[in-house]
C-alpha cells in the first residue's frame, strides 16, 4: 500500500515523458493526470461508501475498502507522473542562461508540497479521527479532510493547464539551431555524456532518499527518541516543516543569483552536497543518556515484529479505540533503545535545518545540470527516466525505516544516509569536468553572439525569453 503510489509513478513517467515528446505538447497529458489526481483523492476521502462489515472474518474483513485505497493511491501516483513531461517543458523553454532560475522555482514549489502536506495534516489534528465508518456514510475527519483539500488543489491545476491560461512556447530548437561552428554550419548534437547524467541519476536518487527518509522517519523518531506523545509529534514537526519551507524558499530563491556570480558546480557542492552531509552526521546519537523507555503495556519492551512492518502499523493505521485517544504513547520500546543513545532535541532541530537549507541547492542545480547535459532536444524520455529515479527513493525510503531504523537504531539509519552522501560526492567529485552543457563538452569551438547568449537577440528568440 505505502508503495504504490511513487510506482505508479516510476512505471508512468517515461510514459507520459515519450508522450509528450510524441504530441509535442503537455497541455493533454497534465490535464488527464490532474483529472486522476481528483478522481484518486475523492475515492480516499469517500473510503466510506465501500461495503465493511465488522463481522467478517479478519482475513477478508475491509477487502472493499482495501481495494478501493489501492486503487486511490495508484491513480494519485500515477497522476504525479506529469513531473517528468513538465520538467522536459521547463528545459525546452527556457535558455541555457536562465534554466536555473526556472528549475529552481519548479522545485521550490516540488519540495514545498513536501512540506506543508505534513504541516496541514498537523494543522487538522484537533479535527480528530472519526470513531467508525459506517458503510455509506461520508465522514469529515482529519484523514478525509486532507483528501478533499487535495482534489481542489487538482482541480486548480487542471484549471490552470487550460487553453487560455497556458500558453506553450519550445524554444529548444532556436537553441540548437544557434550552435554553430567557426564556419557557420549547422552542427548535430552528438549523445550526452552517460558517465555525467548517470552521476546526476545516483545524486538526485540520494538527495530524495535522504529528504523522503527524515519526512517518514520524523514521526516515530520523536516519540522514540525525545519521548513525545503522537499528537505533540505530529504537531512540532508540523511547525519546523513550515518553518523548513520558508527556509527552502530563501534558498531556491539564491540559486539563480548564486549561480551567476560564481561556476554552478560549486554552489552544488558547496552549499549542497558538503552541507547535505554535515547535517546527517549531526544526527548521529552523540550523549550519554539513552532513549525514555515506553511504558510497558502487558509485555516486556519490544524489539518489533519480525517482519519489520511493526512501524508502518504504528505510523500509518488507527483503530476505533486509538481514534479516541488522539495521541499515542512517547517512549521506545525497541530493543536497541536500551544501548543505543538518545538523539537530543538540539541535534534533531540542527540536523533539520540544516537540510531544509541545503537541499534546494542540491535539487535545482542537479536537475539543471540534467537538462543542460541532454541539451537543446526532446527530453521527454529523459525527464521521465529521472522522475524514475526520484520515485524509487521514495519506494526505497518507507522501506528503509521499516527495516533498518527498526531492526538496527539510529547509528545505522544515519551512518548509511551519511555512506549515500558521501557515494554522491565522490561521484560528483569525479565527474566534475564533465558537469557542462553538452554544448561546452562537444563543441569547445562553438561561436554564439553575445545577443544570443542573452536572449535579446532581433529574431524570433526575443519572444521565448521567459515561458
Amino acid at each position: 500500500m505505502v508503495a504504490i503510489n511513487p510506482l505508479g509513478q516510476l512505471i508512468f513517467s517515461p510514459i507520459f515523458g515519450w508522450l509528450g515528446n510524441r504530441f509535442g505538447s503537455i497541455r493533454l497529458i497534465c490535464l488527464i493526470s490532474c483529472i486522476a489526481y481528483v478522481i484518486g483523492n475523492v475515492m480516499y476521502s469517500c473510503l466510506s461508501l465501500f461495503p465493511h462489515d465488522p463481522d467478517e472474518d479478519v482475513e477478508t474483513r475491509g477487502r472493499y475498502r482495501y481495494i478501493a485505497m489501492f486503487l486511490a493511491r495508484l491513480l494519485v501516483g500515477i497522476s504525479s507522473a506529469n513531473q517528468a513531461p513538465i520538467r522536459s517543458y521547463v528545459a525546452s523553454a527556457t535558455w541555457k542562461h536562465e534554466r536555473n532560475m526556472h528549475i529552481s522555482i519548479l522545485s521550490l514549489f516540488q519540495a514545498l508540497g513536501f512540506m506543508i502536506g505534513p504541516a496541514i495534516q498537523s494543522a487538522l489534528v484537533p479535527v480528530g479521527c472519526s470513531h467508525d465508518y459506517p458503510t455509506g456514510e461520508i465522514q469529515f475527519d482529519m484523514y478525509t479532510i486532507s483528501g478533499w483539500l487535495s482534489a481542489g488543489v487538482g482541480i486548480i491545476s487542471f484549471i490552470l493547464f487550460l487553453p487560455g491560461i497556458f500558453s506553450e512556447h519550445y524554444i529548444s530548437k532556436i537553441e540548437a539551431e544557434r550552435i554553430k561552428t567557426n564556419d557557420n554550419e549547422k552542427i548535430e548534437l552528438g549523445r550526452p555524456d552517460l558517465f555525467a547524467v548517470t552521476s546526476c541519476a545516483v545524486s538526485f536518487f540520494v538527495f530524495l532518499f535522504n529528504f523522503i527518509l527524515l519526512e517518514t522517519i520524523g514521526t516515530p523518531l520523536c516519540m522514540d527518541q525525545l519521548g513525545w506523545d503522537e499528537g505533540k509529534s505530529i504537531t512540532n514537526l508540523g511547525i519546523l516543516m513550515s518553518v523548513g519551507a520558508v527556509i527552502s524558499m530563501f534558498a531556491y530563491a539564491s540559486v539563480a543569483p548564486l549561480t551567476r556570480l560564481m561556476d554552478e558546480r560549486l554552489v552544488y557542492i558547496g552549499l549542497g552536497l558538503i552541507p547535505m552531509l554535515l547535517g546527517r552526521i549531526v544526527m548521529l546519537p552523540m550523549g550519554k543518556d539513552f532513549p525514555p523507555l515506553k511504558p510497558d503495556e502487558g509485555g516486556e519492551g519490544g524489539d518489533g515484529d519480525g517482519d519489520g512492518l511493526h512501524l508502518y502499523y504504528q505510523m500509518f493505521t488507527r483503530t476505533q479505540d486509538s481514534c479516541q485517544d488522539e495521541s499515542g504513547t512517547g517512549g521506545c520500546d525497541l530493543e536497541w533503545c536500551k544501548t543505543t543513545p538518545a538523539i537530543t532535541e538540539v541535534q534533531f532541530y540542527l540536523g533539520y535545518i540544516i537540510s531544509a537549507i541545503s537541499f534546494p541547492y542540491c535539487m535545482a542545480i542537479c536537475q539543471a545540470l540534467f537538462s543542460k547535459l541532454i541539451g537543446p532536444r526532446p527530453q521527454g524520455v529523459w525527464m521521465g527516466l529521472f522522475t524514475s529515479v526520484g520515485s524509487l527513493a521514495r519506494i526505497c525510503g518507507p522501506i528503509f525505516v521499516s527495516k533498518i531504523y527498526q531492526s538496527y537504531g539510529t547509528y545505522w539509519t544515519f551512518g548509511l544516509c551519511i555512506l549515500s552522501l558521501v557515494i554522491s560526492l565522490v561521484v560528483s567529485g569525479l565527474t566534475y569536468k564533465r558537469l557542462i552543457p553538452i554544448e561546452d563538452r562537444l563543441l569547445p569551438r562553438i561561436e554564439i553572439t553575445d545577443d544570443q547568449d542573452q536572449g535579446t537577440g532581433d529574431t524570433d528568440e526575443g519572444n521565448y525569453t521567459s515561458f
